[in-house]
């Protein structure tokens, strides 16, 4: 889902919610057909580095991973060509500890850096968290839920799910 419009306490002054960047978001998204392959291993559990810095497995429980598919990288393809990478930076998604429940929060790590850096991905390039507010059983997750629904006040959603016919519509 997109936002369809700017909250009120949006970071970053709303940058991120202008008309244009919502639209563009949700049509590239879907027109282009991203697909991730997941590689799940051990967390890690490297130090945490203040922002802009970071580094992969900061976020996670050192151990935690490949068997309980809690630490990944990801890698993403355009139009579903797996064998082809359509990114340079190093992108992992990390489950935080700190979630009221496991699997409620997760770190959505983007790393890069200057090609003068050499291979060094040490830089957050737009690294986010995730965070559940629907349970499995289709209940609210508090507290998780209701900071949802004040962040995002009377702005409407975008969904993406397609259509009768299998044909993806916004």
């Amino acid at each position: 889902a997109w936002a369809g419009g700017k909250p009120h306490e949006a970071p970053y002054w709303g940058t991120f919610y202008g008309e244009e960047d919502i639209h563009t978001a949700a049509y590239s998204m879907s027109a282009l057909g991203v697909g991730y392959s997941f590689t799940f291993r051990e967390c890690p559990g490297r130090p945490w580095l203040p922002f802009p810095f970071g580094v992969p497995g900061s976020y996670c429980e050192k151990g935690a991973g490949a068997t309980d598919l809690r630490y990944a990288s990801l890698q993403s393809h355009v139009m579903g060509d797996l064998s082809a990478i359509s990114q340079e930076d190093e992108y992992t998604i990390e489950d935080m500890p700190s979630g009221v429940e496991p699997g409620s929060k997760w770190y959505r790590g983007i790393f890069g850096g200057p090609s003068w850096m050499g291979r060094c991905r040490c830089i957050s390039i737009g690294s986010y968290e995730l965070t559940k507010i629907i349970d499995g059983d289709g209940r609210p997750l508090e507290p998780y839920y209701s900071e949802f629904l004040h962040y995002m006040g009377s702005v409407p959603l975008i969904f993406w799910t397609g259509d009768a016919n299998g044909r993806g519509e916004l």
